[in-house]
């Protein structure tokens, strides 16, 4: 299924199982906050207009436009970031590891990951009626490392999420007690 998406730093024979985004419903609010703030933009100029039907004639028109023009400046620039934060910010699950990529700004990106091996404990959660509605929560992976907690933010469908994460962290520890097991039994 995801045979097309490649990423740096991915071994060799290494599958992506899983490859997640954050429920397409929290960038759909965020892009509500920009639709409002244009919608009021332009409200703002229709109602100087209708106001004063001179207005055009005015001095202070061109500084309404200066002021509407860098209001939408700061509209497109903030869409941008939430673009770039919904976009990429990622959470891959392969047969090995799980890897979080979360994008901070413009500038700076964290990248961490995680053996599935070192799993102690998987829990999903969703809060409210319309995360239950639309089926997207946080999901938290328990280890022992020194980052004691990965955290999926609010992903689609989290409880099929774990329960997939449940299963590889367990066939892949069968595989190496299996691989241990050959070695103390001096056959690997």
């Amino acid at each position: 299924m995801y045979e097309e998406i490649n990423f740096p730093g991915q071994r060799e024979g290494e599958t992506i199982i899983l490859f997640l985004r954050r429920h397409w419903f929290i960038f759909f609010m965020r892009l509500l906050l920009i639709i409002v703030s244009v919608i009021g933009l332009i409200t703002i100029y229709y109602l100087f207009i209708f106001l004063n039907s001179n207005f055009q004639e005015s001095e202070y028109y061109n500084l309404l436009l200066f002021g509407e023009s860098l209001a939408t400046l700061f509209i497109w620039n903030f869409f941008f970031i939430l673009w770039l934060d919904y976009y990429l910010d990622a959470w891959i699950v392969t047969n090995e590891r799980i890897i979080n990529i979360e994008q901070r700004g413009f500038f700076v990106r964290n990248i961490s990951e995680l053996k599935l091996t070192k799993i102690q404990d998987v829990t999903s959660e969703i809060i409210g009626v319309i995360p239950t509605l639309l089926d997207y929560g946080n999901i938290y992976v328990q280890t022992a490392a020194e980052k004691e907690r990965f955290t999926f933010y609010q992903i689609p469908r989290p409880n099929r999420v774990k329960n997939a994460i449940v299963q590889l962290q367990e066939k892949e520890e069968k595989e190496e007690e299996r691989e241990l097991g050959k070695i103390i039994r001096g056959n690997g």
